[in-house]
């Protein structure tokens, strides 16, 4: 760690000093995400470093992120997209970069990608314009207006509208605390402009 880097406050739980349940969760994470790891002594890091702090609590957070990655019915590159907000919402650097990958491997546009980086509004149509819109707005407002919501809402049911606020949720918590345990990743650019609609 260089001097100008802030002192991770939870930092690295090693796989050794792991009771039972907590390597039962970083080993089931390591599998899911990390398959060509599974079994080879891997910790999961991230914002599991943290969390495994509270074996019940990584465990059912572990259990969600299958979830969010491969059980809901919206669109991936949607989700990738709520990301993406989230984190540069909340200044997360590991997050948004973590899932600026992600977004690329479902087809996100990287000057999408870079847009919000920037904290740009991105040029966008469709699906990807009415999630932009019910993610800024939900992550400003802590709510949705009635024309935004029906947009979401009429694309993909209410069960795509409240799956698309919980992932905001999920995913402002696991910003919430990489933040504060200040986990390393490349900085974000200096906001040049906020989003708007």
């Amino acid at each position: 760690m260089s001097h100008d880097e802030p002192r991770r406050r939870f930092g690295d739980l090693p796989a050794e000093e792991m009771d039972p349940a907590q390597r039962a969760v970083n080993d089931r994470l390591v599998a899911y995400l990390y398959p060509d790891r599974a079994g080879d002594g891997s910790v999961i890091g991230g914002p599991m470093a943290a969390l495994l702090r509270s074996p019940g609590l990584a465990e059912g957070v572990g259990r969600l992120v299958p979830l969010m990655f491969e059980g809901l019915s919206i669109p991936r590159t949607a989700v990738e997209l709520a990301v993406l907000l989230t984190a540069r919402h909340w200044n997360c650097h590991f997050e948004f970069h973590t899932h600026r990958r992600y977004a690329a491997r479902f087809g996100l546009d990287p000057e999408v990608v870079e847009a919000i980086a920037h904290g740009v509004r991105p040029e966008l149509g469709g699906e990807l314009a009415d999630t932009h819109d019910f993610v800024g707005e939900l992550l400003r407002d802590g709510d949705v207006d009635d024309a935004t919501f029906a947009a979401v809402a009429d694309r993909w049911g209410r069960q795509g509208a409240v799956e698309l606020i919980t992932a905001v949720g999920f995913y402002t918590s696991l910003a919430l605390v990489l933040n504060v345990d200040r986990y390393p990743a490349p900085a974000l650019p200096a906001l040049t402009s906020l989003m708007r609609k």
